[in-house]
């Protein structure tokens, strides 16, 4: 009986010794290079598995969407480096920085023996009036975390408050305050178009995000809960991150909204040089939305809030390479709006405010 017994310890506690535990020297180097496909044309249909592990995760499927090209910089490489001289390295993401909106965006970190923190960032969104919005958000006092060593059962809790100030002299301005709570549940191989991953560690994050539009006075709010599962692996970080539909509640969902994967990175031998370029620009103007299509296809522009809710379809149908209009709603109530065109070829995004 006791022999039985001490076997039984034995083979209970061989999933437990083989759990990957990543630390700080297990974050992607300085120079690292990759390239992520976002979709969010509609719900997908995933596998997310259960809590625990080993398991296997097949995320190899064909996506179609946009390519986010992601980097890790040295902070004097980057456009404000001296507003955060405490950095050790910075995450520099462009294409689609959320749903909605598109642009750069460069994240600002440093370490400690447990704990990565993002000291602040800086946000370059293209907009269809203005050049550009430019955003700084600096997180000291209120730090934004992840804990580490990733290891199964890690647990922590992150918040954040911004205030965004899209017209200073009609006083539009976008707050938002977030909060989420993060756990380390499953490990096991995680499987993308880049790699094979044999000792993922797989987190899920409840996050609730809260907005609040003024137009001189304050607006009504409002709030969006998410589950997000993301997938990392050592030296390269994320692989695949899945978000739940607005407002879910089942952890276990497998109807995603969003859906990123890892396409290829510098370490996988043949990756192709990333361009990171600004898009072709959609403009509004005369309520009318004006766009250029590089060749003849489908073509799919959709109008979105503030809240990343679709409001019109504006087209759906085949249009000619070339310039091209169309008109906006004519009942668009109070608020900010996001154009989104997306072609076989190309995505781009465009925003605008409705003060009437």
């Amino acid at each position: 009986m006791k022999k039985a017994f001490a076997l039984a310890l034995l083979v209970a506690a061989l999933p437990i010794v083989a759990q990957p535990v990543f630390t700080a020297d297990d974050l992607p180097d300085i120079g690292y290079e990759a390239t992520l496909i976002q979709d969010t044309v509609k719900p997908i249909i995933v596998d997310v598995g259960t809590t625990g592990g080993p398991q296997t995760w097949d995320f190899s499927r064909e996506v179609f969407g946009d390519t986010v090209p992601f980097e890790v910089l040295e902070p004097a490489d980057t456009p404000v480096a001296d507003s955060f001289p405490d950095a050790e390295f910075v995450y520099h993401l462009a294409g689609v920085l959320q749903d909605t909106i598109r642009g750069e965006m460069w994240q600002y970190y440093a370490t400690t023996s447990t704990e990565m923190l993002m000291v602040g960032d800086y946000i370059e969104s293209y907009h269809p009036v203005l050049d550009s919005i430019k955003l700084y958000h600096d997180y000291d006092p209120d730090r934004i975390n992840s804990v580490l060593p990733f290891q199964m059962g890690a647990e922590w809790h992150d918040s954040f408050y911004t205030a965004d100030t899209i017209s200073p002299q009609l006083r539009v301005i976008i707050e938002q305050w977030g909060k989420s709570h993060s756990k380390v549940d499953a490990w096991g191989t995680a499987i993308v178009p880049a790699d094979t991953f044999d000792e993922a560690l797989r987190y899920i994050t409840y996050d609730t995000t809260i907005t609040l539009l003024t137009f001189g006075v304050p607006g009504d709010t409002d709030i969006v809960t998410t589950i997000n599962y993301t997938w990392v692996a050592a030296d390269v970080g994320p692989v695949t991150r899945i978000s739940s539909l607005e407002d879910e509640i089942d952890p276990q969902f497998d109807t995603a909204g969003t859906y990123v994967v890892l396409t290829e990175n510098n370490l996988t031998p043949g990756i192709e040089e990333t361009k990171m370029t600004a898009p072709p620009e959609i403009r509004i103007r005369d309520q009318k939305v004006f766009f250029h299509t590089a060749q003849a296809g489908v073509v799919e522009l959709d109008l979105y809030d503030a809240g990343g809710r679709k409001a019109a379809s504006l087209c759906h149908g085949i249009l000619p390479a070339g310039k091209h209009s169309l008109p906006l709603p004519a009942n668009l109530t109070r608020g900010v709006y996001f154009v989104r065109m997306r072609t076989s070829t190309e995505s781009m995004t465009g925003k605008f405010v409705v003060l009437d």
